[in-house]
């Protein structure tokens, strides 16, 4: 007889779906997993109810429902039996970002292009706030296999962590950023540290020689990754260059002598349309960088220079995580810089 429904048990929510609803997805995914075979009993709806903290009309729904579909048996006077009906679907994969951006888009492609026909994915967005990030989170579980969630400007609370929590076990891939009170208990893939950042610039040192200052052009609203800073800010000081940190281009001109980094692409055609008016020449009198990979900046203005976290390896790496059912992985993605015309 199986002797618990683990995956129902830590949910914990008060989610929109109803509970006899959560109860046959999250059968479904442990029978699709594996975890109960063929011809193993279920409990009854008694034990279920107790086990479940469930009445037993939704028990006996739920079991209804799972004997509509074929997926359990009923035999008179031994209870429900897992029926040896193939219910092999795709794998359902949830992905939760803060905004769709370019580099999400990346992303998100490169994994549906690596994990084929065999993994469905369903993109969700929750503008950085908290609120929206458990609500959708709480509507989700026991939905999906995996959850694929990059928790920018979510913050290690008590009410956060114990959202994220509720996941099952090894089914959390977080991308971009950790959390680590979570203790590893879930598989990640970073592709940042200031570390890292400082490195690529100096590597890269002698074409920022004919400039004096440089500028990390950020806007308030949108996420920035905190280590970018950092990187920017050493290399800066090692080098002797002086050090701004802007908030957006709007109504300001570029001034010669300077290298602007663009975190938004608003930024970046503000600052080459400021240069244009200037009549200074990109890549002599002023320096531009942009924060990850377009295909569109590889022509624009002749070339912007771009440092990249490679978001392509980013959501072939995480297809492959899926694919091979890996659970508590730490991967690492490189950044890199491309120099073009506009540096």
């Amino acid at each position: 007889m199986i002797t618990t429904f683990r995956n129902f048990a830590q949910m914990e929510q008060d989610s929109k779906i109803p509970k006899y609803q959560q109860l046959v997805n999250t059968l479904l995914i442990d029978i699709e997993k594996g975890n109960f075979q063929t011809g193993k009993r279920l409990p009854s709806i008694n034990e279920a109810s107790v086990e479940c903290y469930l009445s037993r009309d939704t028990v006996e729904r739920a079991y209804c429902e799972l004997y509509r579909l074929g997926i359990v048996t009923s035999i008179f006077r031994k209870g429900y039996f897992i029926s040896g009906k193939s219910i092999k679907t795709n794998t359902k994969t949830f992905l939760l970002v803060g905004k769709i951006t370019e580099n999400i888009k990346a992303i998100f492609n490169a994994f549906v292009n690596h994990a084929g026909k065999s993994v469905t994915v369903d993109i969700f967005t929750y503008n950085y706030k908290s609120e929206n990030f458990r609500e959708i989170i709480n509507n989700h579980l026991g939905n999906y296999h995996y959850y694929l969630i990059m928790p920018h400007l979510i913050e290690e609370t008590e009410e956060n962590l114990k959202c994220l929590k509720k996941i099952t076990s090894g089914r959390l891939i977080f991308l971009d950023q950790t959390m680590p009170s979570l203790n590893n208990s879930n598989s990640s893939i970073v592709s940042s540290s200031g570390k890292e950042i400082y490195e690529l610039m100096q590597k890269n040192v002698a074409n920022f020689k004919k400039y004096k200052t440089l500028n990390l052009v950020l806007t308030e609203d949108e996420y920035f990754d905190s280590e970018l800073i950092t990187g920017f800010r050493n290399f800066c000081e090692n080098n002797l260059y002086e050090f701004k940190v802007l908030n957006g281009l709007k109504g300001e001109d570029v001034e010669e002598g300077n290298v602007y980094l663009t975190m938004e692409d608003i930024d970046l055609v503000a600052a080459i349309k400021s240069a244009q008016s200037q009549n200074l020449e990109l890549g002599k009198q002023v320096g531009l960088i942009s924060l990850n990979a377009s295909c569109y900046k590889e022509i624009l203005a002749g070339g912007i220079s771009i440092i990249s976290s490679k978001p392509n390896e980013v959501g072939k790496l995480a297809a492959e995580l899926v694919l091979g059912n890996k659970h508590r992985q730490s991967l690492s993605v490189s950044m890199e810089m491309i120099l073009r015309k506009s540096l």
